[in-house]
């Protein structure tokens, strides 16, 4: 591969030195394989982040890593219900 190809202008990392990235509205944030973030502002982002994606650097918004598993946030939704975990609460309370 050409030295040309490897880096994008004005980017100061070669591709080869990249983990992972996230877009936050209009910057770029850079995990580096050696645990180092940055950031990057690129002037064209569809065309930088075809770049990451040419050289298959992982997007985090896309992939998290993380086996997908059902977490839900919203504890209305959970197992039990919200109101049920309140009312065992109370329970557990008065009985202990």
């Amino acid at each position: 591969m050409e030295n040309e190809h490897i880096f994008y202008p004005e980017f100061d990392y070669p591709a080869s030195h990249l983990s992972a990235f996230t877009l936050c509205i209009d910057v770029f944030i850079v995990s580096l394989k050696n645990g180092e973030i940055v950031r990057f502002k690129p002037h064209e982002i569809a065309h930088f982040k075809e770049w990451l994606n040419h050289f298959k650097v992982r997007d985090i918004t896309v992939n998290n890593g993380l086996p997908h598993v059902d977490r839900t946030s919203d504890l209305s939704k959970s197992k039990y219900g919200f109101f049920n975990f309140i009312k065992r609460r109370k329970w557990v309370k008065k009985n202990n």
